[in-house]
């Protein structure tokens, strides 16, 4: 039986199959660049699940971000959301962990929720995990005991500036903890949070970039194409990019066709500065 539900997303994977995208590697070839990174696109640009998200992506970026984004919900998913297969695509994979984790509840109840949501993600691998930081103080340098304690390297965590949370009132406890940093340039921007990037030691630290416009009209936090960007959101990016050593660029856009426009800018922009030098 074919539901109204089931006709819409064959109906949206039909569209996706008649629009012309271009790869990463046909954008490199296009504007005549390496970008030097992996970029990268998160799981939720199609109006379908993760699995149908990641095999679509799978053709066009080199690394896809599983986005978790809510902590319960994503502990409860199946087979069917996660499959197995999905290790067998030719990508790379870093895990973007729930934005709403239970700090108030303690280190013991967001361990337990972190370890289930690592185990769902285990079977493709990830190399990195970006993470919101505690909303709570002092939890830092414990999170780091657990994680060696669970053979995983405080390094391939990655602490996120984000609205919620001051990175640069906790820099002291992210480094005793070796944690690693993505810094998002539309929060930076849309908060006004250009003081983290005076932070001692920064850059040796930043392994991911999250770029996108964020929405200036009001403020709302939504993820706009990298065309919404300002001449200071340009200047700021490229200052960004011209500091980063790491490993990978997320497009954090969330509509397919924003997302392809924001590659394509990407790499325009990156060959114009390349030709400002």
């Amino acid at each position: 039986m074919i539901t109204s539900s089931d006709s819409d997303t064959h109906s949206n994977r039909e569209i996706s199959a008649r629009v012309r995208h271009l790869s990463v590697a046909d954008i490199e070839k296009k504007w005549n660049l390496k970008f030097g990174f992996n970029v990268a696109a998160p799981s939720f640009v199609i109006p379908a699940g993760a699995a149908e998200n990641s095999r679509f992506l799978s053709k066009y970026f080199p690394e896809i971000c599983l986005l978790f984004f809510e902590t319960d919900s994503c502990l409860e998913y199946t087979e069917s959301d996660l499959p197995h297969d999905l290790s067998d695509l030719p990508v790379k994979w870093h895990v973007h962990l729930p934005l709403d984790l239970p700090w108030k509840q303690g280190l013991d109840v967001v361990w337990a929720k972190l370890a289930g949501l690592m185990d769902k993600a285990a079977h493709v691998s990830p190399h990195l995990y970006v993470l919101h930081p505690p909303t709570v103080p002092d939890m830092l340098v414990p999170l780091a005991e657990r994680l060696r304690e669970a053979e995983i390297d405080p390094v391939d965590f990655l602490l996120e500036n984000v609205e919620e949370s001051d990175l640069p009132s906790m820099w002291e406890d992210a480094r005793t903890g070796g944690y690693s940093t993505c810094l998002d340039l539309g929060h930076i921007l849309a908060y006004g949070q250009h003081s983290v990037l005076d932070l001692p030691g920064l850059w040796d630290t930043v392994r991911m970039l999250h770029v996108y416009a964020p929405d200036a009209r009001d403020n709302s936090g939504r993820h706009m194409s990298l065309a919404n960007l300002d001449k200071n959101g340009q200047k700021l990016l490229r200052t960004m990019l011209d500091h980063f050593r790491g490993d990978t660029v997320t497009m954090e856009v969330f509509n397919e066709k924003d997302l392809f426009k924001s590659l394509d800018l990407l790499a325009k922009w990156m060959s114009g500065w390349r030709n400002d030098t």
